[in-house]
């Protein structure tokens, strides 16, 4: 493990090869076992989704599975303040359908629940027990969030006012509870007001980096502060290879100006591929195999992690339930990391 700088990231377990075929998402839930909220690990994989929980140390128990037979499982998309509860997108290259799973360890409530199905272009767990999707082609375009019911299935339904663009991700913004912010594939932000559905403002960021994807959006004195990663960066810039970047936003005025570059440190090279932001902590898996994280106020790489066997890491994600990183391998080994 080499680290530039800072605190070290230390390996606390590793789920080995749980599933026995490669996995393709990771992510940290809260569920209901046995009448205790317990903090455990989910899974998935080409064909399976798995629900674990930590027995002790390098020891999982798998406590469910649920299966899929058509369409093939793209990601996890967990929903922040629900328990017991979690969505995932399926398809090939682009999302076909978005389905809630559901399990009770008395057995009763194991289920699949279709949310949404079509042309998806980007989907995101929010607070509040809702999930936002964006689906169809430009002149058809739908822009809805989604509350869900306690048996996982829709409470209610609003639809947002399209911004006539592709959409590729979205964010909420903290500190603006009823914000929402996507970014599109002309390098614009957009802002909605959650509460009316209004689309509030469209403006264009810097065309230095083209396919930006927004990961976190912060509000601060009527400024946003928003992290990107940009996958298509050269890796031949003077400070190294850009892999985030802060920038600030002026909503009033649609002006924006970058802040801070994250770049790796001297004689590492490598791209975005995959990565996740939490608070203040990014983290990347390049595509030198390598994982990078960095402090986001601090503006350092704090530790790079190398491929463990050889083999190279496929994704990166931070917990949603306490301070550690969740890292898996293409021989599907799943590693936990506190920062």
């Amino acid at each position: 493990m080499d680290e530039p700088s800072g605190r070290p990231l230390s390996c606390e377990e590793k789920e080995k090869n749980p599933s026995g075929s490669c996995p393709v998402d990771v992510s940290a839930v809260w569920w209901e076992i046995a009448g205790l909220k317990t903090p455990c690990i989910i899974t998935a994989c080409e064909y399976v989704v798995s629900l674990w929980k930590a027995l002790d140390t390098w020891q999982w128990e798998k406590i469910n599975s649920w299966h899929f037979t058509e369409v093939p499982v793209l990601q996890i998309v967990p929903v922040p303040d629900v328990s017991s509860l979690v969505c995932v997108a399926l398809g090939n290259l682009e999302i076909r359908e978005i389905r809630a799973l559901l399990y009770s360890s008395d057995g009763a409530h194991e289920k699949q629940v279709l949310l949404g199905s079509g042309n998806i272009k980007a989907v995101l767990g929010l607070t509040k027990r809702r999930l936002v999707s964006s689906s169809g082609t430009l002149c058809d375009q739908q822009v809805e969030v989604m509350t869900f019911a306690e048996d996982g299935g829709s409470k209610g339904r609003q639809l947002l006012m399209p911004p006539e663009e592709t959409i590729l991700t979205f964010a909420e913004v903290q500190g603006l509870q009823e914000a929402l912010l996507g970014t599109t594939i002309m390098n614009n932000i957009v802002i909605w007001n959650l509460n009316s559905g209004q689309l509030l403002t469209k403006m264009h960021i810097d065309d230095s980096y083209q396919a930006s994807v927004c990961h976190k959006a912060y509000s601060d004195m009527g400024l946003l502060f928003v992290v990107l990663s940009h996958p298509c960066a050269k890796e031949s810039e003077p400070l190294g290879s850009p892999v985030f970047q802060l920038i600030a936003i002026n909503p009033m005025t649609s002006l924006s100006a970058g802040v801070m570059l994250y770049c790796l440190p001297q004689g590492q090279a490598g791209r975005f591929l995959e990565g996740d932001v939490k608070e203040n902590l990014a983290a990347a898996v390049l595509t030198s195999g390598k994982i990078a994280v960095w402090d986001l106020l601090l503006g350092h790489c704090m530790a790079l992690l190398p491929p463990v066997s050889d083999q190279s890491w496929s994704f990166v994600k931070w917990s949603g339930t306490d301070s550690h990183l969740l890292a898996g391998q293409k021989d599907g080994n799943i590693f936990v990391y506190r920062y």
